[in-house]
């Protein structure tokens, strides 16, 4: 347990993370990230965990994908300087981290350096994910121990079946009379509790017929969403997360999975931990607390979060629960001017809710001087308070007007007058450099607009969807005016930007030019059928046929937002283009799709449909604070921190509904109805409002420049009135604090923070930016290079080209074509020594070519081959694969008695004689696809490279049955493919097999982790054969099987399969040992394979050909494909 109240030891990077459950506190820009990275990098480097031993957690996609980066640099950067150090070079200027790993005997440094390459190497096996990513990687880990069916569906956005579910239950409510609610009622509710599902409905402050029905709803709709989701076979990210949690507190199972859990890392990381809820806590302190070495990296004064359920008091809990506190106290991205000036607004105000002690803590940072200033940087302060007419109360409006034309001054001089020190450079103050944060959209646009106008170029990133643009409604009247071309239809889509009317034009537009309109809808109706959305833009951005000009261009011209709208409507096209795709949507499905994503906007959480910015040169950056977090930037501007208007819930609208009550957070449905919740929301919003003041300062590195307007309503109780009128800087901020014009008197102690009074502005700036010239638009000159070796490639493609089919003799029938080259060679001497035979199977006669090896392999991967009747469900999987692949000369009936052969045969060495039918289905995973990167930053190797490990006999050995393939290779015009991109494939089957020696009863699954695994592959080649012998099992012998391999390159094929199991093992196994687990190849050659009663051979029977690779080889054909692995002459590629 650790005391809150007393001050945190500062956290030393250079010691060993201690055992049991830590906390670090970082402030803004104390780099929480630098510590991360560099604490993994040398719990790896000393030997302490692998790299897949360690999970490292964060909240946002943005922030897994940045700290994954980080990390990988963190570890390529002490890898290269363990590299200098072993070879007995010290670099110069190290971290402490970096300057200790390089401290120590050689053989030790050697093998630090070892193990940071080896991290490299395996950094695909790096747990590294957001919340809802952690809680899916722990459901794969938990496997039966909890209650989650792997065959469900993942859904990302529900927001559509969420509104389905409450217009359902409103419905069937409304007509059995179970209800008084108005739909509209009913949807805030419905979507309240479906939004935060994991808390509690708190109880109605008395017991009225009204309260009852809301709380009835809500669990109503809870409920049927739950089955809704069951019976659709999809879940969300809150299943996910509910699901972890009632595993681990299952009263039988639950120890068993916090002991699987915590077996699996030796260290866990938790990032941005002051934005977790209980739930997430509880899982983390249930699976890690005490179990294995738990670090939680948060700053409670950035919570800001609270409105989407998170919940300051559980980190508040958690830091209390800890075995140790840290702190980090040096801040590296501010000026000290700005860091003293922030620590004096502040002051000793409390950042917390009600009962929540949560103050700034001291912090130093490196510079003295601001490194942008107007006139002197030796006198700069770095946060400065403009206060707008302080004699005059404005209504809110003209408030945001004026702090709108003030700021839009204020940047223009610093654009004209202002100088920046960039890294030792003074240069003038660009656009770029400016950046402005609010709380709301509204504000954004407003603050967009009056830069623009006045020539200064400005974006704004709020983090909106584009659902909520004028694009996407452009967009709808566009479809439904294809959908139905009526006269109002046609005149809505005039005004659009997609044609480009003005209301006057339109109003005195001829018939004929009216026409026009419906000629052009009907011409796009009959594109969007061809080419779809894309091509309709397109269109449209052509050249008129009356030599007007095209969408793109007209915008350009006509619009000072024209890049913002032309970015908006692509940005609908190509969302609609991948909903057609994807979703198999016609005209009239995209038209609804679009009406109800727009109708939606606000809940729409998808990631692909938030705005995009119109354009990347310099301008000033406009976003929201929440969107903001984590960024910096040298001048910050808040034009919206002193406007906070605090209004009355009703039981009509329910604008809070989250609240702690009894200490538990809850869902309060009932508005304003107890007092004594609503003053608690208020508190609660008022302390994050401080909140998100904090966050929002601390983005600027050199000058925070915030605006305080005088209102009746919105400047009492806002963030910044309360910290510059608190008096004498007492702890706990009054909710509000009277507005005068005495603010000056109120800020006179504070020297760190200047304020300054500015008359009401009026009319336009005085001396606005110069408009600049319109670009004269061209064509991009490229003057890169093209990495012509970097490709996306497969076996298939690794081998293109290498055979030949002469004559026609042999066929290769399989799904993908490219993954069966043709043979060559004489067919009498391949089949030299085997007996003439009669016998054939049912697959012997049947036709090939590609479309039968898709029909095959569809059967054989939907068929679960163990249980009873399995002839009549393989000749059932047979004759609904023959209507999506119809074959002339292939019946049900004959392709499905030679399938029943297929799993009925044993398949040798491989599976101790076990045949597909007894492993069964739920021993076989199917289509295992893999995505295999190939090379890394220090270099790629050729496939040659392959052939070299071939020719290692203590690799492959003298008496392995494809020892001369290495040969064949080499000798390959394949051999100097660099290998340098991404490989992929999908393995046709994956068994897992009981331990050597073992058995298991048929369809019973086998113990993962005891477990053997297999690769197998599906052919349905043809082995050669002379004119008078029939093909059949007695052509399929291990010599020609053998021969078939090599000259198809399949060893290969099964070397990259081995690969691709070997990595998706690693990842996926705890305890993962290739020695034990993998257990070798198996090419199913489907045509030769008898069944139960055909000729008995212990290794291979026909049909069946079996390799046992070494696990030597294969680990180290995985080094060969990322790059590494030394060559004979001791060198490295």
């Amino acid at each position: 347990m650790t005391d809150p109240s007393s001050p945190a030891p500062v956290f030393d990077p250079t010691a060993d993370l201690p055992e049991g459950t830590t906390v670090l506190e970082a402030s803004a820009g104390t780099g929480k990230t630098y510590t991360i990275a560099a604490a993994t990098a040398r719990f790896v480097a000393l030997g302490q965990g692998g790299i897949d031993r360690i999970m490292l957690v964060t909240f946002a996609r943005s922030a897994s994908l940045e700290l994954r980066s980080r990390v990988y640099e963190r570890l390529q950067s002490s890898e290269r300087v363990l590299g200098q150090a072993t070879a007995g070079t010290r670099p110069e200027g190290l971290d402490p981290v970096d300057a200790q790993l390089c401290v120590g005997p050689a053989d030790e440094l050697a093998r630090r350096h070892a193990r940071l390459r080896q991290a490299l190497a395996d950094f695909d096996r790096a747990v590294i994910a957001t919340t809802h990513e952690f809680c899916a990687r722990l459901l794969e880990e938990l496997g039966m121990l909890v209650d989650h069916d792997g065959a469900m569906r993942f859904m990302r956005d529900m927001t559509a079946l969420r509104s389905q579910v409450i217009d359902d239950a409103y419905l069937a409510r409304a007509v059995a009379g179970d209800t008084q609610l108005s739909h509209e009622q009913a949807r805030v509710i419905g979507a309240a509790a479906l939004t935060h599902p994991g808390l509690p409905l708190l109880p109605g402050p008395g017991e009225s017929p009204d309260e009852q029905d809301r709380l009835a709803f809500a669990a109503d709709v809870r409920a049927r969403m739950a089955r809704r989701r069951r019976a659709m076979g999809v879940y969300g990210y809150d299943d996910m997360v509910q699901r972890v949690s009632d595993a681990l507190d299952d009263p039988r199972t639950g120890e068993l999975a916090a002991r699987t859990l915590a077996a699996r890392f030796d260290l866990v990381m938790v990032d941005e931990f002051q934005d977790t809820d209980p739930l997430q806590w509880r899982i983390l302190e249930r699976a890690f607390h005490h179990r294995t070495r738990l670090v939680v990296i948060g700053d409670p004064k950035q919570a800001i979060y609270g409105f989407r359920g998170a919940d300051l008091q559980a980190y508040l809990d958690a830091r209390d629960r800890a075995d140790r506190r840290f702190t980090l106290n040096h801040n590296h991205r501010s000026d000290a001017r700005v860091v003293d000036g922030i620590a004096q607004l502040f002051g000793r105000a409390s950042l917390g809710g009600p009962g929540q002690a949560i103050g700034l803590t001291p912090v130093t940072s490196s510079g003295r001087t601001c490194r942008v200033w107007l006139d002197d940087a030796t006198n700069a302060p770095g946060v400065y308070v403009r206060a707008i007419a302080p004699d005059q109360e404005l209504p809110a409006a003209d408030a945001r007007k004026a702090v709108a034309a003030d700021l839009v001054r204020e940047f223009i001089n610093l654009l004209a007058r202002g100088r920046i020190d960039d890294h030792g450079t003074v240069r003038n103050v660009r656009a770029a450099d400016l950046a402005v944060l609010v709380r709301s959209r509204r504000v954004g646009d407003q603050v967009r607009r009056a830069l623009t106008g006045a020539g200064v170029p400005a974006v704004f990133t709020g983090g909106e969807t584009i659902f909520g643009s004028a694009g996407a409604r452009d967009w709808l009247c566009l479809l439904e005016a294809m959908c139905d071309p009526r006269p109002a239809r046609l005149f809505e889509l005039s005004l659009t930007a997609l044609v480009g009317w003005s209301p006057g034009r339109l109003a005195h537009a001829s018939d004929e030019a009216r026409n026009h309109v419906l000629i052009l809808v009907t011409s796009l109706r009959e594109c969007m059928a061809e080419t779809g959305p894309l091509g309709v833009l397109e269109r449209l951005c052509a050249q008129q046929d009356d030599g007007r000009p095209g969408l793109l261009a007209r915008l350009l011209a006509d619009d000072r937002d024209g890049e913002r709208a032309y970015t908006d409507l692509r940005h609908v096209a190509e969302l609609l283009e991948y909903e057609r795709r994807h979703s198999g949507r016609d005209l009239v499905g995209l038209r609804d799709w679009l009406a109800h994503s727009i109708r939606e906007d606000a809940e729409h959480g998808d990631d692909d449909a938030v705005r995009r910015l119109e354009t990347d040169r310099g301008a000033v950056t406009i976003m929201t604070i929440h969107k903001a977090k984590g960024l910096q930037f040298p001048v910050v501007a808040l034009p919206d921190m002193a406007n906070k208007y605090i209004g009355q819930d009703t039981a009509d609208r329910l604008g809070r509904v989250l609240v702690h009550s009894g200490g538990v957070l809850g869902l309060d449905l009932f508005g304003d109805r107890s007092a004594e919740r609503h003053r608690t929301k208020v508190a609660e919003e008022q302390g994050e409002d401080v909140r998100l003041l904090y966050v929002a300062a601390t983005r600027a590195q050199s000058r925070l420049i915030a605006w305080w307007t005088r209102t009746r309503h919105n400047t009492s109780r806002s963030a910044l009135h309360r910290l510059l009128m608190n008096p004498a800087g007492n702890h706990e901020l009054a909710s509000s604090y009277p507005v005068g014009a005495d603010v000056e008197r109120s800020c006179a102690g504070r020297d760190l923070v200047r304020l300054m009074v500015v008359p009401r502005p009026s009319g336009t700036p005085e001396a606005p930016m110069p408009a600049a010239a319109p670009p004269r638009l061209v064509g991009r000159t490229f003057t890169g290079g093209i990495d012509h070796a970097w490709s996306r490639t497969s076996y298939s493609g690794l081998v293109a080209g290498l055979h030949g089919a002469p004559g026609g003799l042999i066929g290769f029938d399989e799904n993908d074509t490219d993954d069966e080259p043709s043979l060559g060679g004489d067919v009498g001497a391949q089949v030299a020594g085997s007996a003439p035979s009669e016998g054939t199977t049912p697959l012997s006669e049947l036709p090939g070519g590609t479309q039968f090896g898709s029909l095959v392999h569809s059967v054989l991967e939907i068929v679960d081959p163990a249980g009873p009747r399995l002839a009549e469900r393989v000749l059932a999987a047979t004759r609904q694969m023959l209507t999506r692949w119809p074959i002339e000369g292939v019946s049900a009936d004959q392709l499905s008695q030679g399938l029943q052969i297929v799993l009925g045969t044993p398949l040798g060495d491989l599976t101790g004689g076990a045949s597909l039918s007894h492993i069964g289905a739920v021993n076989r995973l199917a289509e295992l696809s893999f995505d295999i990167p190939l090379g890394s930053v220090t270099g790629s190797r050729e496939l040659g490279a392959i052939a070299e490990l071939w020719n290692d006999r203590s690799l492959v050995p003298a008496d392995d049955p494809l020892v001369d393939y290495g040969q064949a290779l080499a000798n390959s015009g394949a051999a100097h493919t660099v290998l340098r991109g991404f490989l992929t494939g999908s393995i046709d089957a994956v068994l897992r097999l009981p331990p050597a020696g073992e058995s298991t009863e048929p369809g019973r699954p086998v113990e993962s982790r005891r477990a053997r695994y297999a690769v197998i592959d599906y052919k349905t080649n043809r082995i050669p054969t002379p004119p008078h012998v029939r093909l059949g099992p007695h052509a399929y012998t291990p010599a020609a099987m053998t021969r078939t391999m090599i000259e198809a390159h399949y060893p290969l094929q099964a070397l990259l399969y081995c690969v691709g199991l070997h990595r998706y093992l690693n990842w996926r196994l705890p305890g993962y040992d290739p020695q034990q687990h993998l257990a070798g190849v198996g090419y199913l050659f489907l045509r030769g394979m008898a069944g139960p009663e055909g000729p008995a051979q212990a290794l291979m029977p026909p049909g069946v050909f079996v390799w046992h690779p070494s696990a030597a080889l294969v680990e180290a054909a995985s080094q060969v494909l990322a790059g590494g692995r030394q060559t004979r002459g001791g060198g490295e590629a």
